[in-house]
């Protein structure tokens, strides 16, 4: 009778190998009704069950091997697991704990409970459960993996780094690690090291689309726009309607200042997701860029309707309403942008020229001021300041503020010429 339990046993567990988990559970299922007392046929079932993500079945049969054999470690691992697939992270981590108590010397365990932990947001109790799987098993490459994810949550970027090229040399292949690898080099501004990571992921899977938009981030923050919006096309290719790809497309032709083209991708990518606020602010930016001001407003406003606390977005939308010559209503966005952020001093600029084209020359100085106390060198700001302050007869104030515009842009004709007027 218990060779024939046996016989079972080995026969799921050869259905197992072959990923045949249904075959693998029919003979489980036979092994305990000859045997129902035998943990490893629970714990085998539970583990095929897993595999065709019936977890809760998976939790139920390691809980009759644990119920069996309270010390079975790998029983309790497992259960641990199948808890994970279900999102009960803590039961999941009070089940590795068993485990580990049970044996401490299982890498894998150390392994699970780290990935636990990261999903519970406890970073750095995951980099310590890491740390102990490789002195365990120093050649474990999804230990080192997984660290360095752990440490990247934790703005660790270069330790990060330097965990997943551990990983790569164990494995080459790892395109995981690679990805993450390109990711962590990104963080640190190693752009064009990342681009590197980044060939070796899609060398290993040119069919990843993700990767080919990380690949083309890359290459727009190191200015590469043309190889970037390639990299944007091949991400098209493979998904179609992945909205990121077709947005981020087109900041990298606004950056080659085709801005017809970035339209289109823009308008894609509003398509495809219509509440992508960075695709709506940026369809705005295009727009503006072609001079469609009361078409910017329109994509503006949506982008502030999914997201009303952004600063940059109101800024963006008082520039075009500006150009609209709709100057109170310009005015309104700059304070709601200042509201947001006191500290952008683009935005108290823009709104001092609003002011100044409203005639209203005091608090247009007042915005001047507050811009210049925040950015001292911006001479446009110092320019516009002088200008407003002679409107309103306060020529010598003016000429000093000509003087700082050209202490920072010395051959500025412009400012010369206004100092001049100002100072005869």
């Amino acid at each position: 009778m218990r060779d024939r339990d046996v016989q079972f046993i080995h026969e799921g567990n050869d259905f197992a190998a072959l990923d045949q988990y249904a075959e693998a559970i029919i003979s489980y299922d036979k092994a305990i009704a000859l045997n129902p007392v035998d943990a490893v046929a629970w714990n085998n079932r539970g583990v095929s069950l897993d595999n065709l993500g019936r977890y809760s079945e998976a939790v139920d049969s390691y809980d009759k091997a644990i119920s069996l054999n309270p010390d079975y470690a790998e029983a309790w691992n497992n259960r641990g697991i199948a808890l994970d697939h279900l999102g009960q992270y803590s039961n999941a981590f009070v089940s590795y704990e068993k485990a580990i108590t049970i044996n401490p010397d299982l890498a894998v365990v150390w392994i699970n409970r780290g990935n636990t932990l990261v999903s519970l947001g406890q970073y750095s109790e995951a980099v310590t459960s890491y740390d102990r799987a490789i002195m365990l098993n120093p050649d474990d490459q999804i230990a080192w993996n997984n660290r360095g994810v752990s440490l990247e949550y934790l703005a660790r970027y270069s330790d990060a780094v330097t965990s997943y090229e551990k990983a790569i040399i164990l494995n080459p292949d790892y395109t995981e690690a690679w990805n993450n690898c390109r990711n962590a080099l990104n963080k640190t501004g190693r752009y064009s090291d990342a681009v590197d990571a980044g060939e070796k992921a899609l060398a290993l899977n040119p069919d990843d689309a993700d990767a080919w938009i990380t690949r083309g981030n890359t290459l727009d923050n190191l200015g590469r726009y043309p190889e970037a919006v390639d990299s944007f096309d091949k991400a098209i290719s493979l998904n179609p309607t992945n909205a990121v790809a077709w947005n981020n497309r087109g900041v990298a032709l606004d950056n080659l200042e085709r801005y017809s083209e970035a339209l289109t991708s823009f308008e894609k990518a509003v398509t495809l997701n219509p509440d992508y606020t960075d695709a709506w602010n940026n369809l705005g930016v295009a727009r503006g860029n072609l001079g469609s001001y009361t078409q910017a407003v329109n994509a503006y406003e949506h982008a502030i309707a999914l997201n009303p606390g952004d600063e940059v977005m109101w800024n963006n939308l008082g520039v075009v309403l500006d150009n609209l010559g709709r100057y109170a209503e310009a005015v309104d966005s700059y304070d709601k942008t200042v509201s947001l952020n006191p500290n952008f001093p683009d935005a108290w600029n823009s709104r001092g020229l609003a002011l100044d084209k409203l005639g209203r020359y005091s608090e247009a100085v007042d915005s001047y001021d507050t811009e210049i106390t925040l950015n001292a060198d911006n001479a446009e700001a110092w320019n516009n300041h002088g200008n407003t302050l002679t409107k309103i007869g306060r020529y010598s104030e003016a000429v000093v503020s000509y003087d700082h515009a050209l202490a920072l842009t010395p051959d500025d004709a412009d400012i010369h010429d206004n100092r001049e007027m100002r100072s005869a």
